[in-house]
């Protein structure tokens, strides 16, 4: 089947550049010049990918990003910048974009990072995960399998829930899980993932539920 993408971008050039290589690779491609329009044709229909440029009229990359994963649209974003800063991406990476494409870019680059990332997100539905969380029981039901969890470990899980797709700081954990005035140490946020990996992932030694980002925090990909 071939794989639907949306290109977000103010600069024809660039718009007539990707779409030109990805038709040419068999990509089905649609286009919008600003932010609001990319939202009205993301409400319209289904997408397996956007490139989304950062820098955009009427609503920025950024605040396209932010109202799509609110709406519990996790459709896999490539930010296209020419801002390559650490604090714009960790700014991206927060907000739930996959990856980065620094302008101006190879053609190249750009196709390989996008089949990374279409590999990566258009996984067989049995990889998927179900949770179902019971409030009362402080438990888990994965995939009709019930697990028992301690309190932080359900506050945790219901916490990454909540943010499922979108990176957190250990900070941001430590704040909701354990509070600001906690007498716990941050540390206490690696040890219950830890904790909560030996009960969910299949291989904790390459986990693919609760995955680390380097030097920042977690993700919940499920």
């Amino acid at each position: 089947m071939t794989n639907k993408i949306l290109c977000v971008d103010d600069e024809p050039s660039i718009l007539e550049l990707i779409e030109y290589n990805l038709e040419s690779n068999n990509y089905q491609v649609d286009t919008a010049t600003d932010g609001q329009m990319a939202l009205d044709k993301l409400a319209d229909g289904k997408f397996d990918l956007i490139l989304l440029d950062q820098m955009l009229p009427r609503v920025d990359g950024l605040n396209v990003l932010k109202k799509l994963r609110s709406r519990g649209d996790m459709t896999p974003v490539i930010f296209l910048t020419a801002v390559d800063t650490e604090e714009n991406k960790i700014d991206g990476l927060v907000s739930g974009a996959d990856d980065y494409v620094t302008k101006p870019f190879s053609v190249k680059e750009l196709l390989a990072r996008i089949e990374v990332v279409l590999r990566r997100t258009n996984k067989d539905d049995s990889t998927k995960h179900e949770f179902k969380l019971n409030k009362a029981l402080k438990s888990l039901k994965m995939d009709g399998r019930d697990i028992s969890l301690t309190r932080k470990e359900y506050e945790l899980l219901e916490f990454l829930i909540q943010n499922r797709g979108i990176v957190v700081s250990r900070d941001q954990i430590f704040d909701n899980v354990w509070g600001i005035n906690s007498n716990s140490q941050i540390r206490m946020v690696d040890i219950q993932i830890s904790h909560l990996r030996d009960k969910i992932e299949k291989e904790t030694k390459d986990p693919q539920i609760i995955k680390t980002v380097h030097g920042f925090g977690y993700i919940l990909e499920v």
